[in-house]
């Protein structure tokens, strides 16, 4: 049997010789406009409001709301911030997630805009080798891609494997950034090496880095249980883009915790190790075109103090009874926090900022040396920090509340 690489190497030389032009663009290319959802929660809209206010001067935006019937009172908290709600292009959709990000896959064949319809199955939730049956809201919210395409007029390509936009990295140029557990997880009944080809073939892959694990943290509240005693992550499950992303086609930025201070926390006494080993990976790799990756790493947010205390009452005993946990037990939920989480847009790019009053001063310090970082890495836009701890807290960050549709020549 050939070895894996060569079998992958052939694939990619046969679709090449047939023409094969499929390709998932990088960020930082131009957009045509940004998609993005109201959440209805005054803490996680004041989040997004910053991010349009942030956006809107450079780029369309569409803002997909609930209900019509709310248009006037979203319309009056938008106009609190200096955002122009008259360029604002409102769409209604009852059944779209606040992560508007992913559930969509914007392609370009030959400049022609198309849309991958992989399956959803709420990061992992509903993994296809189990009975249980996904509920018909879940459902819904994964078929956000079919409706914004009919919408936008965009032909869509299906893709019978399970995949979020928000798991995958890409350079523009057929490089992808994946964390190897999440994409096996969501497809459990799929080869690694079945995985690749399909990605191949639907979204251009020519050469994937497999990333290992991911952020302890990232992970989904309640349904996979605590991950340390009583500390319960609040994540994605294993989501690329907060762990690893492209700067440029051959620019990665990923986290790095010190290692005298992981005594500080079981959070990031479990990452260290994750995180120096996928350095150790990225430091063995190479682009789609052969350029070993330039690595630029950027510290961890102080865990401990953006954590936050549940106490379990009566009411939800019942959903961590299975766990060992009841009434009055005290458990931590880790929200996914990293500045690996930023937005790229055509003049802007935002990223989270996490110090507020009462915290130490050295995460004002890591947010201060996270944004110096960010200037010197985009000298041509401008770096917009963005307090995102609330966001953080339903299971998310920047990056997975915008999608970027990519701009086509005309």
């Amino acid at each position: 049997m050939k070895p894996f690489n060569v079998i992958f190497a052939l694939l990619l030389t046969a679709l090449s010789a047939n023409g094969q032009s499929l390709r998932l663009p990088a960020e930082w290319e131009k957009q045509e406009r940004v998609h993005l959802a109201w959440f209805g929660n005054d803490r996680r809209d004041t989040v997004l409001c910053r991010v349009v206010e942030a956006l809107q001067p450079d780029i369309e935006i569409i803002l997909n709301i609930p209900h019509d019937s709310l248009s006037s009172s979203i319309k009056s908290k938008l106009n609190n911030y200096k955002i122009d709600t008259s360029k604002i292009h409102f769409a209604t959709d009852p059944n779209v997630d606040f992560w508007t990000r992913d559930p969509l896959f914007f392609v370009l064949e030959n400049q022609q805009l198309k849309m991958v319809d992989f399956n959803y199955s709420m990061y992992g939730v509903y993994p296809e080798i189990i009975d249980t049956p996904i509920p018909d809201y879940i459902k819904s919210i994964g078929e956000y891609d079919k409706r914004l395409a009919a919408q936008l007029n965009i032909p869509t390509i299906k893709s019978d494997f399970v995949f979020e936009a928000g798991g995958i990295e890409s350079n523009g140029k057929g490089t992808f950034l994946i964390i190897k557990e999440m994409a096996l997880q969501r497809n459990p009944t799929k080869s690694l090496l079945e995985i690749e080809n399909e990605l191949t073939r639907v979204l251009g892959a020519k050469k994937i880095v497999w990333l290992k694990d991911g952020l302890i943290e990232d992970r989904i509240f309640k349904n996979f249980g605590p991950f340390y005693k009583n500390y319960f992550g609040g994540g994605a499950n294993r989501h690329i883009d907060e762990l690893c992303r492209f700067v440029d086609d051959h620019t990665v930025i990923l986290p790095f915790i010190d290692k005298k201070d992981i005594s500080k926390s079981p959070v990031d006494s479990i990452n260290y190790y994750m995180l120096e080993e996928n350095f150790k990976i990225l430091k063995k790799a190479t682009n789609a075109e052969g350029k070993k990756l330039e690595i630029h790493r950027v510290p961890m947010p102080e865990i401990e103090q953006l954590k936050y205390t549940y106490i379990i009452d009566n009411d939800t005993e019942s959903e961590f009874k299975d766990f060992g946990f009841r009434a009055g037990d005290t458990i931590y939920r880790v929200p996914a926090a990293s500045y690996v989480n930023y937005f790229i847009s055509n003049n802007t790019v935002l990223i989270p900022k996490y110090w507020k009053e009462g915290m130490s001063a050295s995460q004002k310090q890591k947010d201060q040396d996270v944004k110096e970082l960010f200037e010197k890495l985009f000298p041509d836009r401008k770096i917009i920090q963005i307090y995102t701890l609330s966001i953080n807290r339903g299971g998310g960050g920047i990056h997975c509340m915008t999608h970027e549709q990519p701009a086509t020549e005309k």
